[in-house]
């Protein structure tokens, strides 16, 4: 009853507030055991680039950006967890603006640890636009891979990710292709060290050129703060001139 109340709590102020951190995670085999619940706050700030963005009707820089997602993810079973999001975004010298929400985001795991050659999970969510919004935001469909490795302590796991616009504009685009990769070490004491990597190609029948393509290398650490609460931290490099040049970033989960 009590974890009930704090989710709708939670629930009720995040929609009650007036973000794009969802880029650099890479999202694990493991799920929450049933009735367990993880708040998670996004932020990611794009401390140096030369892209532009639209922005409610205008071309803004988004150096300067700052991104922010507010996540609830509840477990169901010990293999199936749902989550939504609400995202938001403030360019530099704009209003602070509520972008679009996740409202169907599900987890669910295959087997057990260690089984097969890669502990698999599939990830399904997808995104709703705020009505008003006139920027890049698009409502579609996201489906997630999820490949989990122990390399004797490390950990690698592999996000490839294929996505497709469901209405409005670009709904005649294909199945796009992005990626996301990590490496961690074990525990060193309070902390686990890494490099994530991510990137996108576009449609696989119409590839992106290189300089259109988004690909970044991201050194990270994940810091065990207490008990039930993790902070990951890095920073994300741009490697193709389509991106960001430098991204910062930062994921607070706390299970309750």
């Amino acid at each position: 009853m009590r974890k009930t109340f704090i989710v709708l709590a939670v629930c009720c102020l995040l929609l009650s507030a007036t973000a794009v951190a969802r880029d650099f995670k890479v999202y694990g085999y493991k799920t929450l055991g049933p009735g367990e619940i993880e708040l998670v706050y996004w932020t990611d700030y794009v401390l140096q680039s030369d892209q532009k963005m639209k922005y409610f009707g205008q071309t803004v820089d988004r150096e300067s950006l700052w991104a922010h997602t507010l996540e609830v993810e509840y477990g169901v079973t010990d293999r199936f967890m749902l989550a939504t999001y609400l995202d938001y975004e403030q360019p530099d010298g704009e209003d602070f603006e509520f972008v679009q929400a996740r409202i169907i985001a599900a987890r669910y795991r295959f087997g057990e640890p260690g089984e097969h050659a890669f502990d698999t999970a599939l990830y399904v969510e997808y995104y709703l636009p705020r009505e008003s919004w006139q920027g890049e935001a698009k409502e579609k469909a996201e489906l997630r891979l999820i490949m989990e490795k122990d390399l004797g302590g490390s950990k690698l796991t592999l996000n490839p990710k294929f996505e497709k616009v469901t209405s409005g504009p670009g709904i005649e685009e294909g199945v796009e292709f992005e990626y996301g990769v990590s490496l961690y070490s074990k525990w060193r004491g309070a902390f686990k060290w890494g490099l994530e990597v991510y990137g996108g190609i576009g449609e696989f029948v119409n590839l992106k050129p290189m300089d259109q393509q988004k690909h970044y290398l991201v050194p990270a650490a994940t810091w065990k703060v207490a008990e039930h609460l993790k902070w990951n931290l890095g920073a994300a490099f741009g490697l193709t001139g389509a991106a960001d040049d430098v991204v910062l970033k930062s994921i607070l989960a706390w299970e309750i």
